[in-house]
Parts: C-alpha cells; structure tokens; sequence
C-alpha cells in the first residue's frame, strides 16, 4: 500500500475511534481548502505557510480535526513519512480552541494524533518511530506523557519509538474505557 493510502486507513481508523467514544468531532486528512484556511485563520500560532512544502510532499502525512457540524478545521497535524529509515516526523501539531475549554477536542489533540500515528505506523513494516520537530517550549512535558524523549539538550526534536508509542497508547485505550 502506498503512503497516502495508509493516510487514509488510519483516518478511517481514527474516525471510528472518535465516534466510539462519542466526540462528536470529524477527522479527515486535510484539503487544500483545509490547508489554506490554516494559513489565514487568525487563531493558528504555527507558521503553517512555511511547511507547505511539507503538505504537498508526496509522503506527507495530515489530518484535520473538527466539529461534526461545522466547517472550521479546530485542530491539525502535518508530518511526513519517511518510509527510508521508518521515522514518522511531525512538523505541526496545533489545536485552534485551546482557550475553548468546553470544545471536545480541547486538552485532546495530542492523544489523538498520537493514536492515529501509532495505528499508520502499526500499518508500514519498516516503522520504528516518530519524532516531534522543534516541539514548542511549553510542551515538551506534555509530549513526554506520551514516550516522546529529547533528542538533544537544544530540545531540536523529541523522539518516540513505536513500542513507546504503542505503550502510550494502550495506557491511553485503559483510561479511556475504564
């Protein structure tokens, strides 16, 4: 299977998964469209107009989160595979309703890009982790409730392995249906 066609099973996954726990939130990979309104939408603090190269890439690996009924992409994700040496790297990952504490994908995102990376990686052979690139100051501690490490002192990149982020992700399936 090709890249974008793993995207698409772990959408599929992922949008299962959301509906299991009752969210009320949609996941897609992002559009164009989706792409364009990050770049414009006055609540969105990552440069996503630097990465999109990054989106175009032939690799590249995305999801937008939202509402089910609404329009408006609430949260995002932006990576690429490199099925070379079987690193998921994530450039971006932000949430659009951070100060909306009644949103429910508010204090989510990161859990569910983290399923969702889990699963796609679960789905290539060669796989063995993921790093989170220049990850922002304020989360590196919250990144790390999740496996991911510091590469360096300089804090460049933060890494996971797949088993890392699969005991992570098990930890989270547990509070989750407990």
């Amino acid at each position: 299977m090709t890249i974008q066609q793993d995207l698409q099973e772990t959408v599929s996954f992922l949008q299962q998964f959301i509906d299991q726990v009752d969210l009320g939130l949609s996941v897609q990979s992002l559009t164009d469209n989706d792409f364009e309104a990050l770049v414009r939408d006055d609540r969105t603090v990552l440069n996503w107009l630097a990465m999109h190269g990054h989106y175009l890439h032939e690799d590249s690996f995305h999801l937008g989160f939202r509402l089910v009924s609404e329009l408006d992409i609430d949260g995002a994700m932006l990576g690429i595979y490199a099925a070379s040496d079987g690193q998921l790297h994530i450039f971006l990952i932000e949430s659009l309703v951070r100060n909306n504490r009644t949103h429910p994908l508010n204090g989510r995102l990161t859990t569910l890009v983290v399923i969702a990376a889990t699963y796609f990686l679960a789905l290539r052979e060669e796989s063995v982790g993921a790093y989170v690139v220049q990850p922002h100051q304020d989360l590196i501690q919250h990144y790390e409730q999740f496996g991911f490490k510091a590469t360096s002192d300089a804090n460049v990149a933060m890494y996971a392995s797949y088993e890392s982020l699969q005991a992570a992700q098990e930890r989270i399936l547990a509070e989750l249906l407990n």
